[in-house]
């Protein structure tokens, strides 16, 4: 087994010249969700639609109690 050579050594380029291609390159493409068959997208997902259910819930009940006031209550 033979040592790397000096030129070989200094052709991989370390982790500051990646960063600095990295920042002067085009920036990398933004995602507002992450892609659905991922464990933080079944997350996310489930979480959205969770709280979607709850606000639907919660209208339902807030209607229905108005509901039954109004009817209770002589005007």
């Amino acid at each position: 087994e033979t040592a790397p050579t000096l030129a070989a050594l200094a052709a991989v380029p370390g982790p500051v010249p990646r960063r600095v291609a990295a920042l002067l390159g085009p920036p990398p493409v933004a995602r507002a969700w992450p892609p659905l068959f991922t464990s933080a997208g079944m997350a996310a997902w489930t979480a959205a639609g969770g709280a979607a259910l709850s606000a639907m819930s919660s209208a339902n009940s807030a209607v229905t109690m108005f509901t039954i006031l109004k009817a209770a209550t002589p005007l």
